[in-house]
């Protein structure tokens, strides 16, 4: 049997500007109930899928009526923020979905899709349904309610048009956040499709206590294979394209011969707290790169785990993203982890399972317009996704490295090899490096040679 290939995918949401509760479509659905959204979707984002170039014309159809009939408003590939809007006047009226061809439209891509899992409410692939095409850290409605989460009790899960050719798996897991018990359903490349009737059957009873969803087995696309930017931190001075932002003063780095380090201090921190306690003083290492791209990092790990940081995506500090490795003894107890924080709110995209105690972590993020891939990786070979999110963060951005040392902590103390930006091939001509302004980024080493200088000179006019 044919691997399934969407020519569209679409994200559906409760309210507008894309918040509350979110579900995916990718084939008709006869009555919007069934996948718990009737009469209640308010704002949507239409993504081409990998099949979208066999039919360039493709959109997707809202209905007011259950199967197809009533009103109906066509939509091509594009973010669609508020159909309360006078222009589409279609909002809370959706009652039915379907696709078809329509006029030529242009709109942005969804990415790579190695699996689809269909969650179904109860056995035998009844009730409700939900479709999973990227990880999901809660189930919950963020509203409060309950939406899917402990009401799964049987899955189907199909190959996706760039299903990995060593094979790939889903993990249900118990808790949000990917935390407590998990079920990991591996999926060879000779199968096609896995059925799970009854959740309630296994083991384990998974039935009605999932609520966290992971997929594993991604590589990074492969679309940005040219380097533009390489700094492997040997010597003491830093590259022009960089720029150290320290805010209270209290971070410091130093390239070392072939790495570069970076200490905080406890309480150093990139986040603006549940309301209060919140703190922005970590620093970071960046520079900036303009439209899309992939940056990537390795970092040495310690037994101790002293190491809380990694990569960072920064347009203010009211919108960033980090990638980074957690410290042994914080909270979250080494895990690899991919953080959202957009206008004071932070938001956990995907975590990377696994590498909680590896010697050495790749760390790498991938651009595509406002969409954010995050991978990590023990050889820098098998990549595993750690989760994806859409910010717009404009044409231009910073981009680079950061530690932290959150709450009460030890000091922390991380190692970068290197860092990389890499390009399409037929963007490298394009690319020009932006330089950064110089005043005040003095390493430790500078810092200190200065100093001892200044003394040195000192002695002399004495004598």
């Amino acid at each position: 049997m044919p691997v399934v290939i969407p020519r569209l995918i679409v994200e559906v949401f409760q309210h507008i500007n894309f918040r509350g509760r979110m579900g995916y479509v990718v084939e008709p659905v006869p009555f919007t109930a069934h996948i718990g959204f009737q009469d209640n979707i308010s704002s949507l984002r239409v993504y081409k899928g990998p099949n979208f170039s066999s039919n360039p014309n493709y959109k997707v159809i809202l209905h007011q009526h259950r199967d197809f009939r009533g009103k109906r408003l066509a939509l091509g590939p594009g973010f669609y923020p508020n159909l309360h809007d006078v222009a589409f006047n279609f909002a809370d009226r959706v009652s039915s979905i379907n696709f078809g061809s329509s006029l030529d439209v242009a709109g942005p891509e969804w990415g790579t899709i190695p699996l689809i899992v269909d969650c179904y409410e109860h056995v035998e692939f009844r009730g409700k349904k939900i479709s999973i095409l990227r990880d999901i850290a809660n189930l919950r409605d963020p509203q409060g309610g309950t939406w899917f989460e402990d009401r799964i009790s049987s899955i189907r899960i199909f190959k996706g048009p760039d299903f990995p050719r060593d094979g790939a798996e889903v993990v249900f897991y118990e808790h949000p956040d990917f935390e407590g018990a998990s079920i990991p359903i591996r999926m060879e490349p000779s199968e096609y499709k896995k059925e799970l009737p009854n959740l309630h059957l296994l083991p384990q009873n998974f039935g009605d206590s999932i609520s966290a969803i992971k997929i594993e087995g991604w590589a990074s696309s492969g679309e940005f294979t040219e380097l533009v930017f390489e700094d492997e931190f040997i010597g003491n001075r830093m590259r022009p394209e960089w720029r150290w932002d320290d805010p209270q003063g209290g971070g410091s780095w130093a390239e070392r011969q072939g790495y570069l380090e970076m200490r905080t201090e406890p309480g150093q921190d990139l986040w603006h707290g549940n309301g209060d306690g919140g703190d922005m003083s970590a620093p970071r290492l960046l520079m900036r790169v303009p439209g899309d791209f992939a940056i990537e990092t390795r970092m040495r790990i310690t037994p101790q785990l002293r190491e809380h940081g990694g990569l960072l995506v920064w347009k203010n500090a009211n919108r960033f993203l980090r990638l980074e490795k957690t410290s042994g003894p914080h909270a979250f107890r080494g895990d690899v982890r991919f953080e959202r924080h957009v206008g004071r709110s932070f938001n956990l995209r995907g975590r990377g399972a696994g590498l909680r105690n590896v010697r050495e972590l790749f760390l790498r993020l991938e651009r595509r317009g406002n969409q954010f891939s995050s991978f990590a990786s023990s050889d820098g070979i098998q990549w595993k996704s750690c989760g994806q999110t859409n910010v717009g963060m404009g044409e231009v951005t910073d981009v680079g490295l950061h530690a932290l040392c959150p709450g009460n902590i030890p000091p922390t103390l991380t190692r970068f090899d290197y860092f990389r930006v890499f390009k399409r091939r037929s963007e490298v001509a394009e690319y020009r490096p932006v330089i950064a302004e110089q005043t005040g980024q003095m390493s430790d080493e500078e810092r200190e040679r200065r100093d001892a200088d200044r003394r040195g000179r000192a002695m002399r006019d004495m004598f």
